[in-house]
């Protein structure tokens, strides 16, 4: 068995071991395993059994994780991304934009167009028109959302008649103890223990458990769906070309956060691990990390869930030493052996998992440094991307804004002008040194690809560097990655920032 084990998944060959592998997806599943607790809560607004919610969270995270890991070998830990749940809850059902069923068909629909997307190379366009400044600006919006959401099930920010929104009671002894849990989570990531989130919200359950004294009286039961498709699916909004008017910005918010995240992270964490082919941005099996989110989205829409990604958390598996499939495996047999404890789960108090919320969104702040502040037609589209999310409490929102300022300041600020201008004369310039060639007898071999201008088209290497994980060493041995060779970078003409293989 080890021996197939060794062979199957190239242990021996990348400089590790079964045991390595296996304690580096414990670590994964530790670092991760907060999904499965936060996403049933903020899926609990929507009316989701709390049991239906932790199975499809698992469930999906267990085929992702598994698909990624078998077929594609790479150590990466998939789940479902807590900024998608957000958008699902807040800017989707709660908004009235659409119902649960409607969401959740538009979660299952882009899981298939993610896939599909990914093998015929559509993804390369949709990252590609989309500027840097904006990207990154994303994932800064989404985590101030994610905050603000965890704040306000806690009653830090409350509602307030005069100034919208206000600060809640701040003698009210639950919001004491979970701010006291940010503070305690917080540490604990931060001395980079395994598990710290994890550690974090049983102390803060067992703490509210007890002045509560509300233990749960069930601990394991076999899996079950008190629900399941027939009732989350709506199917017939396919054959409705009115509903599908109606679903498509959700959708086309899944997909393009879906691929931008993906490719980010997978970027970031091959880096991490040494995966990826020396500075041509080539990470092998990589397409399976965009199958694996694809089909573990469509898994999650259909049982009560959002969108599944590749998480950033999974670094902690990666600096324990994982470097093939086999952690990925780990980390979805754990998720499967989790589906037993739904009941468990399921009884976490909201005040527990609101911390978490506070925490996960100051680690996607740290994007904010990739964003040129200096340059007003980067940092305008940027700030509307970011603001514009929590203010309207819809992701959709946040991308619209900064996709159409930044359109128009790529046009007023001449620079569309400027980029045709450029590709003329370069293009002038190849031809007159192919025809000088061609007479020296070089034929067509003057003739070189012209490289694209990426000043619009987000050429630039765009990385979701999982920076609360790691050290100042592993964060330059990214950037390095980044740069390249000569300063050449390997963002031209690959997959936004990941070549697919």
């Amino acid at each position: 068995m080890q021996d197939f084990l060794d062979n199957y998944f190239e242990i021996t060959a990348r400089g590790s071991s079964i045991g390595t592998e296996v304690r580096a997806g414990i670590a994964s599943f530790l670092t991760v395993s907060y999904v499965i607790l936060v996403n049933p809560q903020i899926l609990s607004l929507t009316s989701v059994p709390s049991t239906d919610s932790v199975f499809a969270t698992c469930l999906s995270s267990a085929v992702g994780s598994i698909l990624c890991g078998v077929v594609g070998n790479l150590p990466f830990a998939l789940a479902p991304g807590m900024g998608l749940s957000a958008y699902l809850v807040y800017g989707l059902v709660l908004g009235d934009v659409l119902t649960l069923p409607e969401a959740l068909t538009s979660v299952l629909i882009s899981g298939v167009l993610q896939i599909v997307f990914a093998i015929t190379g559509v993804s390369k366009v949709v990252m590609g028109v989309v500027p840097r400044g904006v990207k990154m600006a994303i994932v800064v919006g989404m985590g101030i959302l994610v905050s603000m959401i965890g704040m306000v099930s806690v009653k830090l920010v409350v509602k307030n008649d005069k100034t919208l929104v206000g600060m809640g009671d701040l003698a009210d002894p639950s919001l004491l103890i979970s701010l006291a849990g940010l503070i305690l989570i917080a540490t604990l990531v931060n001395a980079n223990v395994k598990g710290g989130i994890l550690i974090g919200i049983t102390i803060l359950t067992l703490t509210f458990w007890y002045l509560e004294d509300e233990f749960p009286t069930q601990i394991m039961k076999l899996p079950t769906l008190e629900y399941g498709p027939s009732t989350y699916l709506d199917l017939s909004i396919l054959s409705s070309p009115s509903s599908l008017q109606r679903v498509f910005p959700a959708v086309a918010a899944f997909v393009f956060i879906g691929i931008f995240d993906v490719s980010g992270v997978m970027f970031g964490l091959a880096a991490l691990g040494g995966l990826m082919k020396e500075n041509t941005g080539y990470i092998p099996g990589s397409l399976w990390g965009f199958i694996g989110s694809g089909i573990g989205t469509i898994v999650a829409g259909g049982m009560g869930s959002s969108p599944v990604i590749v998480t950033v958390e999974c670094a902690a598996g990666i600096k324990e030493g994982g470097r093939t499939g086999l952690t990925a495996v780990v980390v979805g047999a754990l998720f499967l052996a989790s589906l037993f404890f739904s009941p468990l789960l399921g009884s976490v108090p909201q005040n527990a998992t609101a911390p978490v919320l506070m925490l996960v969104g100051s680690m996607m702040m740290g994007e904010c440094r990739n964003i040129n502040w200096d340059h007003t037609a980067t940092a305008v589209p940027a700030f509307l991307t970011i603001v514009m999310m929590p203010l309207t409490y819809s992701i959709t929102n946040g991308i619209v804004f900064g996709l159409v300022s930044a359109g128009a300041f790529y046009f007023t600020t001449g620079q569309f002008f400027g980029d045709i201008k450029n590709m003329v004369e370069r293009r002038e310039r190849e031809q007159e040194r192919g025809e000088r060639n061609g007479l020296l007898g070089g034929g067509e071999e003057g003739f070189k690809k012209i490289s694209k201008n990426p000043s619009f088209t987000g050429e630039e290497t765009v990385v979701r560097k999982p920076s609360f994980l790691l050290n100042e060493e592993d964060i330059e041995k990214i950037k390095e990655l980044e740069r390249g060779e000569g300063g050449k970078g390997v963002g031209g003409g690959n997959y936004g920032t990941v070549q697919i293989g």
